[in-house]
């Protein structure tokens, strides 16, 4: 069956790198099979959000050409504008979490699940955070909303840095960058009737096990579908301690430690004495105060024969 097909591509992923070429096959496999497919190309942040959010009426698939931070672009687009469509999503991006988990981690993968169109119900992350000064509209994750630490090593894990160390490296010398220039706030945390306050590391809440292009454990136990979100507040550490403490990150064991507190809820609210970025998906969106909640069921996501999450499938055929 043919397909009324909307691709938002991010020009700018991967760290620039020119995935022309590649895109043009794709799309050439697509119309090929009879699919009716419009290109828009995203320039610059929040580009894709708009994008979706005006043209996605009409169409079956919004698919998010880049990576995490197009398809939680594309998301908060379809979440916004209350569009029926399903997101796909076309891995081209550094980490590309949300396409393995997803079950589409290569062209091929992406393209076969075109032609099956099974789509599963995932949960988002709505993030009601300030951009400064007044409140603006709240934007959709797919993977974590987080502040603290997490928004030092998106800004250390620069295109420069992508480029050389590519992406099974790139987070973990953002991270080893971060230790050296991070300096926390005072923060205060509600969540699940908890109060945690103080110095803090990290607060997050995370939808799905893991980021970083796999490579960082997260959140373990943390399910797409569950309508829960796994929340883990990491109070402050000296540079060494969280230095010793990466390995376990990396495994997921960082959740034993005494001073975190990790549970499952359905939102966070986070203040601060000073106004800390919020990381979402891979991006820096707005700054505390911030709430995290969860959209349970909220996302339509074309999903792959490869995905392992457990879905529950919608029939949309």
């Amino acid at each position: 069956m043919s397909r009324r097909i909307l691709l938002v591509r991010n020009p700018a992923s991967r760290a620039g790198l020119d995935q022309a070429a590649r895109f043009s096959r794709l799309v050439d496999s697509l119309r090929s099979e009879g699919n009716a497919v419009q290109v828009v190309a995203s320039e610059g942040p929040r580009a894709a959000t708009e994008i979706t959010s005006r043209l996605a009426r009409g169409f079956d698939l919004v698919v998010a050409a880049g990576g995490d931070g197009t398809v939680r672009e594309v998301a908060t687009g379809l979440v916004r504008g209350g569009h029926r469509a399903a997101l796909g999503i076309l891995p081209m991006g550094t980490g590309n979490d949300v396409a393995q988990l997803a079950g589409v981690p290569t062209d091929d993968a992406f393209l076969e699940a075109v032609r099956r169109f099974q789509i599963a119900a995932w949960d988002g992350i709505q993030v009601e955070s300030t951009g400064g000064a007044s409140l603006v509209e709240p934007e959709v994750g797919v993977l974590f909303a987080a502040v603290g630490f997490a928004g030092e090593l998106l800004r250390h894990t620069t295109p420069r840095v992508v480029r050389w160390f590519g992406s099974r490296y790139c987070y973990s010398i953002g991270f080893f960058r971060a230790l050296l220039t991070y300096r926390p706030a005072q923060v205060r945390v509600t969540g699940e009737g908890r109060l945690i306050s103080g110095p803090l590391l990290l607060a997050c809440a995370a939808n799905a096990p893991h980021a970083g292009g796999g490579v960082m454990k997260l959140a373990p136990g943390a399910r797409m579908n569950d309508g829960r979100l796994n929340l883990t507040v990491i109070r402050q550490v000296s540079p060494l301690s969280a230095l010793r403490q990466f390995p376990a990150l990396l495994r997921g064991t960082h959740i034993r430690d005494p001073r975190v507190d990790y549970f499952e809820g359905v939102a966070l609210d986070i203040e601060s004495d000073r106004p800390v970025p919020v990381a979402i998906d891979g991006d820096l969106v707005g700054v505390t105060p911030a709430r995290f909640s969860v959209l349970p069921g909220r996302i339509s996501v074309l999903r792959g024969s490869a995905s392992a999450t457990g879905d529950r499938l919608r029939n949309e055929s």
